[in-house]
């Protein structure tokens, strides 16, 4: 029994925290309302439940007391984020950096840290069971279905290349989940993803249709 439940319980239960995440992300800006907080709900109990139930949580979830060379790390992951950023920027002629930053640039911040930490911390961190090849590349794919599937229901018609945003998604996520293997933490990812952006969506002065309708 103790086998079976260190084997499978963790993976069905991050399993269904990304699967909880994929409805709420489909029914957040259609409803009805229960459906998108049941889906939020599903994901909280399931990060619940490892908090609650692991003896090395903070392990798990890649903040665990800092290893050594964080520092460096943490630095490189910003970098990494503010490249990437500014090339997104130039891709689209917005120029090199946001001319003024917003009350948004926090908000950005906070949305890319929570996404972070919920897939490359929790998910990634609770299928590391499988190695850690599996755990990048499955918590890459759990967070590109996330992503497609807040796109797929707007709140009014889009223009989308999913084949293209998926793949781009996906990729980032596999780099960000390396980068989360190779420094032993979290953070790096974490503030990687937040400073891009910063950088690509501080200077909003309307909050973009993804994040509220």
């Amino acid at each position: 029994m103790g086998t079976r439940e260190h084997t499978w319980i963790p993976l069905c239960e991050a399993a269904a925290g990304a699967a909880g995440m994929v409805v709420f992300a489909l029914r957040v800006h259609r409803g009805p309302a229960w459906a998108s907080a049941g889906g939020l709900a599903v994901a909280a109990v399931a990060l619940g439940h490892c908090v609650g139930r692991e003896r090395d949580r903070w392990g798990i979830l890649g903040l665990r007391r800092l290893p050594r060379g964080m520092v460096q790390a943490a630095v490189l992951g910003a970098l990494i984020g503010v490249v990437l950023g500014v090339i997104y920027r130039l891709r689209y002629d917005w120029g090199m950096l946001p001319p003024r930053l917003t009350w948004f640039a926090l908000a950005g911040a906070a949305i890319g840290a929570t996404e972070e930490g919920f897939y490359r911390g929790y998910v990634q961190g609770r299928l590391r069971r499988l190695g850690p090849v599996a755990a990048v590349a499955l918590a890459a794919l759990a967070h590109t279905a996330y992503k497609c599937a807040l796109f797929a229901v707007p709140p009014s018609p889009i223009e989308m290349r999913f084949v293209t945003f998926g793949l781009v998604t996906f990729l980032g996520g596999v780099f960000f989940g390396v980068l989360r293997e190779r420094s032993g933490s979290v953070v790096p990812p974490l503030l990687a993803h937040a400073c891009f952006d910063i950088i690509v969506y501080g200077d909003r002065a309307v909050v973009p249709w993804w994040v509220w309708s």
